[in-house]
């Protein structure tokens, strides 16, 4: 998880909570999953919208294409919110609704991305050579280098956009697919028309889930006993929940220690202290204004 000390940091080697549905769910319906419309920042998407859009049988956060409640799309892992990309080459948080650093101040270019090189200028091939690699790039809004946003990214980054990054994500949408593996493919790969190309059942074609380099400043990592994109259940030692609080105790939108820690007989638990447990069978809907995300219930932005 996103660690709670100083800014730009991440914990060690442990992961995070964050926001979406193909982890904040369990990729099945429990019985218990969402009961009412949730809208992101005004606006109401297919994974907010009570309706199962394509026909799969589950409906939003159960949805396991579901990442969040501002995503569009339930068909694939692409969020579906026009120019949610953001401009050429210059990324932002993927997982709001808008383009641009002006709420999030969270800042990346893909020209800091060693995988921007010919052939095949991954993670955004349709802008051929645009964003070509340059070590010493500069990003629009922030003076700072490449190397010096790979490693740090503000706290009100971190504050914004840490609870809307799903488990196994950076905040540019940057995620670890299939978990765990250690492949890393951008969320908002398109093919040569600007539709978005990755699905679960496409991660091993890189020209449909494009490469990208995850941005360690705000990587919020999955851990072995969390739920993440395409990981849809928990080891047998695991303690699944948070073992205190609800989903409001200690406002589950923000950054906490607890992630990770151990309980029982040493199983990690699902959600940091204080953050209402989602998604596996028997575990309560999140209440209105929240919504499971990789398996923790948390605030939805407005």
């Amino acid at each position: 998880m996103f660690s709670a000390g100083t800014a730009g940091t991440v914990s060690s080697g442990t992961a995070g909570t964050a926001s979406t549905g193909a982890s904040m769910t369990t990729g099945a319906s429990t019985g218990s999953g969402p009961m009412s419309i949730s809208a992101c920042q005004g606006h109401i998407y297919q994974c907010g919208d009570l309706i199962d859009n394509d026909g799969d049988g589950l409906i939003d956060s159960d949805d396991p294409d579901c990442l969040g409640p501002c995503d569009n799309t339930e068909g694939g892992l692409y969020g579906g919110i026009p120019g949610q990309s953001g401009p050429a080459c210059t990324v932002d948080c993927y997982f709001d609704q808008d383009s641009g650093s002006g709420n999030d101040d969270c800042h990346w270019s893909h020209k800091c991305d060693p995988h921007e090189t010919a052939p095949d200028y991954y993670p955004e091939s349709r802008e051929g050579n645009k964003c070509e690699y340059d070590a010493k790039a500069n990003t629009p809004g922030t003076g700072q280098t490449c190397d010096q946003l790979y490693t740090t990214q503000s706290q009100a980054c971190h504050d914004y956009c840490g609870p809307l990054t799903p488990n196994g994500c950076d905040c540019f949408g940057c995620c670890e697919l299939p978990a765990g593996k250690g492949n890393y493919v951008w969320l908002g790969s398109e093919d040569a028309n600007g539709n978005g190309s990755c699905t679960l059942a496409d991660l091993n074609d890189p020209a449909k889930c494009q490469p990208c380099l995850p941005v360690q400043g705000c990587l919020n990592h999955c851990d072995p006993c969390e739920l993440c994109i395409g990981k849809t259940t928990l080891p047998p030692e695991c303690n699944p929940g948070s073992g205190s609080g609800g989903a409001g105790s200690t406002g589950a939108g923000s950054a906490s220690t607890g992630a990770g820690s151990t309980t029982g007989s040493g199983g990690g638990t699902q959600c940091p202290a204080g953050v209402q447990a989602c998604g596996l069978p028997g575990q309560a809907t999140c209440p209105n204004s929240y919504y499971c995300i990789t398996g923790c219930c948390q605030q939805i932005p407005n």
